[in-house]
C-alpha cells in the first residue's frame, strides 16, 4: 500500500465502519420460504440490495438490482467485456451461542462482531471501497468492471444463476469470499436430505439440530417420554443439559459450530445429543438404533461413515458433515453436507453412499450435486495475483485449493481472492467462535485493510492482463 493510499484508507474508515454498521443491522438470511414475488429471498434481502446501491451511488457508480435477486454495480470501460467482482450479502442464520448482538455490529478494538462481517458483507464493503479509492484517484478501467451483489448464496446459488442467465460471462473475475493468495479449485459439493421412519414405539416426541446445510451444528434438542429424574441421573455430560418436559424430558447439547468445508475443531452438538440418549439405557431398540446410525454416518468427518473415504494429492480429502435434522410425524429427516475431491467421480460418491445410508435404514429424498471447480494454474494471473497478495500481507503463500463452495464455481475464469483465514489465523475467541458460520462471527482491521490494499491493486493488473 502506497502513502497515498494509506492515508486515503485511514481518512474514511469512520465513514467505511458506518456503512458497515448498517449493513451488519439488516438479518439478510435468504429464505425462499419467506420470499414474495417483490422480494424472492425475504424482504431483509431485498433490503440489503438497497442499502449496498445507496452505497454505491453515493460513490458515483452506475447501480442496478435485477428483481431483488442480485444487484450490479457497473464501471463502465472502454470496452465491452467485462472484469467481475462478486460478493454476496446473504448470511447464515444468527444461531444460538452468541455473546454479542448478532445484527448489530459490536466493535472490540480493532475487532468487528457480527453476522456476515466475514462472509462476506465486511470483504464485499472493502473491495466496494477500493473500487471507489481507483475511481477518485483517476484510474480509468480497460475492461468494464462489474461488482455483483448476491443474497443466495448461502442457499443455493440461484442468484448467479439467474444472473448468468441474463448476462454474458466476465472474460476473469474475482471472488472475495475466500482466502489470499488465490484459490484456484473448489471441491465437489453434494447436498442431500434424507429420511428414516420412526419406530412405533419410539420415544421421541421432537428433535431439532443445525440451522444450515453448511454449518456443523452447533445446538441439537431432543424431547422424549422418558422418565426426567432417571435420565437426569444418568446423563452427566457437561455440554448437555436436561430439564423436565411435559410427559417427559428435554435434553439440549451444546457442540463446537463450524463451517462444513473446514469442519476440524468442531464437534456435532447432534452427535452429542445421539451418544448420551444411547448411554443413557432408557429408550428402545429402534430409538438406539437410530442413534447408532447417526454416530456412525456422522463420527468422522472424511467420508468414513458414508462410504466414501476419498481423498487425491491436489484436493486432500473429502469432507462430510451431518448439517440439520428434524423430527417431523414419525419420520426422522437429515441433510447432509458432503465436499468431494476434484479428481473424485461424483456418480461413485452418490452410489457409496446412497448405499452406506441404505445400510442404516435412510432413504434418499432429495440429491442436489455442485461439479468441482478449477482454473488452470498455470495461467501468469494466478501467479500476479498471488505475488500481489504475499507482497502487501508479508506471507509466502501457494495457490490452494479448498472445500468451500463459492460463486466461482459457477462462473468461467473465477478464482477466490479476498481476506478469509490463512494458515495460523486462530480464532480470538477459541475454536468454536468467531470464524464464518460460528457464533461471534468476526473479522478483524487488518482483514479489512488487507483486502482494500490488495484488490487496489489487483483490479488494475487484471484489467491490463486480457484483451
Amino acid at each position: 500500500m502506497t502513502a497515498e493510499s494509506k492515508l486515503w484508507w485511514e481518512a474514511h474508515f469512520d465513514e467505511f465502519l458506518s456503512d458497515f454498521r448498517a449493513l451488519i443491522a439488516i438479518p439478510s438470511v435468504s429464505c425462499k420460504a419467506e420470499g414474495t414475488p417483490a422480494a424472492p429471498y425475504g424482504q431483509p434481502c431485498a433490503d440489503v440490495l438497497k442499502a449496498v446501491g445507496v452505497m454505491a451511488e453515493r460513490f458515483g457508480f452506475e447501480f442496478f438490482i435485477d428483481s431483488n435477486k442480485y444487484a450490479l454495480l457497473v464501471w463502465a470501460g472502454e470496452e465491452k467485456e467485462t472484469i467481475g467482482l462478486f460478493s454476496h450479502m446473504d448470511v447464515v442464520p444468527a444461531g444460538p451461542g452468541w455473546q454479542y448482538p448478532p445484527f448489530e455490529l459490536t466493535v472490540l478494538d480493532d475487532l468487528y462482531v457480527g453476522r456476515g462481517t466475514g462472509d462476506n458483507k465486511g470483504p464485499a464493503l472493502a473491495v466496494l471501497y477500493s473500487l471507489r479509492y481507483l475511481k477518485e484517484s483517476g484510474w480509468k478501467p480497460k475492461h468494464t468492471i462489474w461488482h455483483f451483489f448476491g443474497v443466495n448464496e448461502e442457499c443455493g446459488m440461484e442468484d448467479i444463476d439467474f444472473f448468468s442467465e441474463r448476462n454474458p460471462m466476465p472474460v476473469f473475475s474475482l471472488v472475495p469470499d475466500s482466502s489470499f493468495p488465490v484459490c484456484f479449485g473448489e471441491k465437489g459439493l453434494a447436498e442431500l436430505d434424507v429420511s428414516r421412519p420412526l419406530g412405533k414405539d419410539s420415544l421421541l416426541r421432537e428433535w431439532a439440530s443445525g440451522v444450515a446445510s453448511n454449518s456443523v451444528p452447533g445446538l441439537a434438542e431432543a424431547v422424549a417420554a422418558v422418565d426426567y429424574e432417571k435420565l437426569s441421573a444418568r446423563i452427566k455430560d457437561p455440554r448437555v443439559k436436561v430439564e423436565p418436559a411435559e410427559g417427559g424430558a428435554k435434553v439440549t447439547a451444546q457442540g463446537k459450530s463450524a463451517h462444513a468445508a473446514f469442519p476440524e475443531g468442531s464437534e456435532s452438538a447432534q452427535n452429542i445429543l445421539a451418544e448420551v440418549l444411547l448411554s443413557s439405557g432408557l429408550f428402545p431398540a429402534s430409538d438406539e438404533s437410530l442413534f447408532k446410525s447417526l454416530l456412525s454416518l456422522f463420527g468422522d468427518y472424511y467420508g468414513k461413515g458414508i462410504g466414501a473415504p476419498f481423498s487425491d494429492e491436489l484436493s486432500g480429502k473429502l469432507t462430510h458433515v451431518g448439517g440439520y435434522s428434524k423430527l417431523s410425524e414419525g419420520v426422522f429427516q437429515q441433510n447432509i453436507n458432503i465436499r468431494y475431491n476434484l479428481m473424485a467421480d461424483s456418480a461413485e460418491v452418490l452410489e457409496n453412499v446412497g448405499n452406506a445410508l441404505a445400510e442404516q435404514g435412510f432413504s434418499v429424498v432429495r440429491c442436489h450435486v455442485s461439479k468441482p471447480m478449477y482454473v488452470d494454474r498455470s495461467l501468469p494471473v494466478i501467479d500476479k495475483l498471488t505475488s500481489i497478495a504475499n507482497e502487501e500481507l508479508g506471507l509466502n503463500l501457494e495457490p490452494y485449493v479448498m472445500g468451500g463452495g463459492t460463486y466461482a464455481r459457477h462462473l468461467r475464469n473465477a478464482v477466490g481472492y479476498g481476506p478469509g483465514g490463512i494458515p495460523g489465523d486462530d480464532s480470538a475467541f477459541g475454536a468454536s467462535r468467531g470464524h464464518g458460520h460460528q457464533p461471534d462471527e468476526y473479522i478483524s482491521r487488518t482483514k479489512l485493510e488487507a483486502a482494500f490494499k490488495v484488490y487496489i491493486r489487483a483490479v488494475p493488473e487484471v484489467d491490463s492482463f486480457f484483451g
